[in-house]
């Protein structure tokens, strides 16, 4: 896929791309060896989600979002922004959506990738269950936060060592059993929270008190 935005005509009436980007699919790369001359710098978490086939994109913020299904994500990420101007400002760090259908696996990859960015303070994971299973959802947070535990920041951050917490709302497939799950796990880390509105609120709260020093640990 080729965009070219924007196009301008200039003074003599001809038409210029003043900038472009090239899709390309990775199945097509072979029939293009010059490709990876022309690639953008990739970003570390970028690059490593894309291995997982994680669709992720790294933002400027602080909460970490994970959901399934692109239009949920979009969504989550504006609810994040609007609930977080009363929590210090702080903003949504990732765009990453999980799809439909993900695995345990898949979903404590993008758990791992989302843990792995240093600003994040906090993270909210929105997942309404259609083709996606809510228990397969739940298991991957137990795995990944079983095995990832505690998320050391850089030892010049005053943060090092503080826990992250994830803030979950689960609904739809399995919703039921995906809550059962986390509620037996008692993961110290993870909250479960009924309502879209009241997760991303909960979510900006801790990042905001994470961010101010403080160092919560919370009980499911």
């Amino acid at each position: 896929m080729v965009e070219m935005n924007p196009l301008i005509q200039d003074s003599r009436g001809e038409i210029m791309a003043l900038d472009a980007k090239v899709t390309m699919d990775d199945n097509a790369t072979f029939r293009h060896p010059r490709r990876a001359d022309l690639v953008d710098v990739e970003d570390s978490l970028e690059a490593a989600a894309r291995a997982k086939d994680l669709n992720y994109v790294k933002l400027a913020g602080q909460v970490g979002i994970i959901g399934n299904g692109a239009g949920l994500v979009m969504s989550t990420l504006d609810v994040m922004a609007l609930v977080g101007e009363r929590h210090g400002g702080v903003r949504p760090a990732n765009f990453l959506d999980i799809g439909g259908g993900a695995s345990a696996d898949v979903m404590a990859n993008g758990l791992r990738i989302v843990l792995s960015d240093p600003d994040v303070r906090s993270v909210f994971v929105n997942v309404f269950g259609g083709i996606t299973a809510c228990d397969a959802v739940a298991n991957g947070i137990v795995t990944a936060v079983r095995s990832v535990g505690r998320v050391d920041k850089p030892s010049e951050d005053p943060l090092a060592g503080s826990s992250i917490n994830i803030v979950v709302r689960l609904d739809g497939n399995n919703g039921a059993e995906g809550r059962r799950i986390l509620a037996e796990a008692a993961l110290p880390t993870v909250r479960l929270v009924d309502t879209m509105d009241e997760a991303a609120d909960r979510a900006a709260e801790l990042a905001e008190d994470l961010l101010a020093g403080s160092s919560i640990c919370t009980e499911v």
